[in-house]
């Protein structure tokens, strides 16, 4: 009881290091609880949700991990190496990161449901079980990380003596996935469709978060079934205007009550800020750019008529940004493009040493070009592409506080169209999620000569899903579901024309039907003339992170991934 007793100190002392988005992560932690009394009260228990909560707001740099982790796949990059590239190992400090994050979340959620049974009695069983379904699927949450990134992994469900944490080993996959369902069902059983406050997860949110298990683990019955709860009893419907799920402005109304889950911050603590957009901005915009598009990117989002860029005949090679899904715009910059990015007005250019930037009266000046030239910026150390998406929230790059989004409805309706077309299930609910979709973006709806069409639904959605959700969070798994990370991590990376007045060539998408299927460009054609980055490397092993070797170092007990 002792050790316990500790361990619950900890719980709560950290809770001074939080400060919190919305009435229920903006109290005030209790200064001084007594050990033997913690968790007695709604007060006390609800103190320790609150640390549960922000424990789940996974950061590295004061920038969410997840929107991070498309630069580990083919359609992003970082600007210094990382895991891309394919050479890290089981020291590589992100390796280490998320697994602690995620078993921080644990250990936090853990304490919570075992101390709060001592105070049961002390509070409204409605109140009570709402907190402990909370605490349950913010567990589950965590644990879908490890599972699906790591594999096998210890599944620790109380909290721990010293002693214990020499003790465990890997469980399972498969059951760890079943311990999974087994929280997020009794979640559901409790929570309301709606959270209680802005930032909460809800019972749309934990079914959302088992789709989303069952999807990545090809259990697409289970998937499809589960989104489907979600689309006819959640009431959620999308915002109708993509750009504004990305900005501080255009989140606060949620239309369409899209989000579903997201890391809040709060103008009313000077320290709850997020560097995301700032570490995307242009230099130009006094950004750190050091995140970057890849072409492959670019090349996925259809032209305006509908059409994959190979396929249609108002795309324009020589002028890449006209006539294309408007999801473009707001996703990726590219030269030409007119943004605002840290307060500040520009044309985007990386082929020239000064640009155009709007005064703040309102006219136009000609001005210094740092991402032509400045040795960290996208034209030396990317490939002349921006990130668009967080980055037009029209706030103070140094304090910008647009929220990340985990879990919005536009994924349900891919994740419940993609789970039906695998298993051969097509309807017109299929259709109708897949032009909700497409509708927003002003793109023609689905082909009535394809909507039969498995194979061709499946080209569709997977290009959906990537250029909908692309910087969300979802590539590096859905590579590894499509079995396609072999194919598209081995690369060398490329971007825009070198020349604009010359353009580059269209890049291939039927090298191969693998390559036609999942919508991969080829440059082989057009290598020379453009943009180019490093090597990319891919081995078998590379499909889990390793098992942290400092882990390993602790506990003696916990085996490694093979290859590793």
């Amino acid at each position: 009881m002792k050790n316990k007793l500790i361990y619950s100190i900890g719980l709560c002392l950290s809770l001074q290091l939080f400060a919190g988005c919305k009435d229920y992560l903006e109290q005030a932690p209790l200064a001084a609880p007594a050990t033997g009394q913690f968790f007695n009260s709604q007060t006390e228990m609800n103190a320790a949700l609150t640390a549960v909560y922000k424990s789940a707001y996974w950061n590295t740099g004061t920038t969410p991990y997840q929107s991070m982790m498309d630069g580990w796949t083919d359609i992003a990059l970082l600007r210094a190496p990382d895991m891309g590239e394919g050479n890290f190992d089981v020291f590589n400090a992100n390796v280490k990161s998320i697994w602690t994050l995620a078993y921080t979340t644990i250990q936090r959620a853990n304490t919570l449901i075992e101390g709060m049974e001592a105070g049961k009695v002390n509070v409204p069983v409605a109140t009570f079980n709402r907190m402990q379904a909370e605490a349950k699927g913010l567990r589950a949450f965590a644990y879908f990380f490890l599972v699906n990134m790591y594999g096998d992994v210890p599944l620790i469900t109380k909290p721990l003596l010293p002693a214990e944490f020499y003790a465990q080993v890997r469980a399972p996959k498969a059951d760890v996935i079943k311990f999974i369902y087994q929280d997020l069902d009794a979640a559901a059983q409790i929570l309301d469709w709606s959270p209680l406050d802005r930032g909460r997860i809800s019972k749309a949110v934990v079914l959302g978060m088992k789709a989303r298990t069952a999807f990545y683990n090809k259990d697409y019955k289970t998937a499809a079934d589960v989104s489907k709860q979600i689309i006819d009893g959640a009431g959620l419907g999308l915002n109708p205007k993509f750009q504004d799920l990305f900005t501080k402005a255009g989140q606060a109304p949620n239309a369409g009550k899209e989000i579903m889950f997201e890391i809040l911050y709060t103008d009313a603590d000077a320290n709850s800020i997020t560097y995301l957009p700032l570490g995307s901005i242009s230099r130009t915009a006094g950004g750190q750019s050091g995140r970057f598009p890849q072409q492959r990117l670019v090349d996925m989002f259809e032209a305006k008529d509908g059409k994959r860029i190979d396929e249609s005949k108002v795309y324009d090679p020589k002028n890449p940004r006209l006539n294309r899904d408007m999801r473009l715009k707001y996703t990726v910059a590219i030269p030409g493009d007119t943004v605002t990015m840290n307060q500040i007005t520009f044309v985007y250019d990386i082929y020239k040493n000064t640009t155009s930037v709007k005064n703040a009266d309102g006219t136009w000046a000609v001005k210094a070009n740092a991402d032509f030239d400045n040795a960290y910026g996208p034209s030396k150390s990317g490939v002349g592409l921006l990130h668009a998406k967080y980055t037009l929230t029209g706030e103070n790059a140094f304090a910008a506080r647009v929220n990340f989004i985990l879990m919005r409805y536009a994924e349900i309706l891919i994740t419940y169209a993609e789970s039906k077309i695998e298993l051969n299930e097509i309807d017109g609910s299929v259709i109708n999620a897949l032009n909700l979709i497409r509708q927003r973006a002003a793109q023609p709806v689905v082909e009535a000569s394809i909507q039969t069409d498995q194979n061709k639904l499946r080209q569709l959605v997977r290009r959906e899903r990537t250029v909908e959700l692309a910087m969300e969070g979802f590539r590096w798994f859905d590579i590894r579901r499509w079995d396609i990370a072999p194919v598209v991590m081995p690369q060398k990376i490329v971007g825009i024309a070198k020349d604009p007045a010359i353009g580059a060539a269209s890049p291939d998408f039927k090298s191969s039907a693998l390559s036609d299927l999942n919508n991969i460009p080829t440059y082989t054609a057009s290598e020379s003339t453009r943009m180019l980055r490093e090597i990319r490397y891919w081995y078998p092993k590379l499909n889990l992170l390793p098992v942290p070797q400092s882990e390993r170092d602790i506990n003696s007990k916990l085996t490694q991934n093979p290859e590793w």
